[in-house]
């Protein structure tokens, strides 16, 4: 266990500096095109990047209190056990559609919550909308991503840009 007294494995993700953190980060400025659909993945997302954040502040703090590889490993170990309890939250990709079995594509797999395949979503969809009560609908405000059901707006403001009335 000899190598566990030297700073190489410290010092190689200590160098390294933010750039896991960010690689980690950008893909969760995609989740917000998903929406609601995303919300557990992009949870995962945020609970992966604090697992890099911890381990590269570990390793910086090893290199600048001049401590050995091991108290990283013991810290990584830490991590690792935390994921691990938290496994259901931090990793929730599956890799094939819990209605039919078929294989998801990457797409589906890291971005989608439900896990249904291209098929399955349009069959539950289809369904959602047969199963919705006739006169109410869902409106989608594209900016903020949330949604509305209800009757129409009768404050009388109006959205068209022009000013014009309809």
């Amino acid at each position: 266990m000899e190598f566990l007294n030297g700073t190489t494995v410290s010092a190689w993700i200590a160098q390294a500096g933010i750039w896991p953190l960010i690689v980690v980060l950008v893909p969760n400025l995609m989740f917000r095109r998903y929406g609601q659909a995303a919300v557990k993945k992009r949870m995962a997302s945020l609970l992966q990047a604090i697992a890099v954040f911890v381990i590269t502040t570990l390793a910086a703090f090893v290199m600048e209190r001049e401590l050995t590889d091991l108290v990283l490993f013991i810290g990584i170990l830490i991590v690792a056990v935390a994921l691990y309890i938290l496994r259901d939250k931090v990793f929730p990709y599956r890799l094939s559609c819990p209605e039919c079995g078929v294989r998801l594509d990457f797409r589906t797999i890291y971005f989608m919550d439900d896990h249904l395949c291209v098929d399955c979503r349009a069959r539950k969809m289809d369904s959602e909308e047969a199963d919705s009560v006739p006169g109410e609908y869902e409106v989608v405000d594209s900016e903020a991503g949330d949604a509305e059901s209800g009757d129409t707006d009768d404050s009388g403001d109006s959205d068209r840009m022009d000013g014009s009335e309809d």
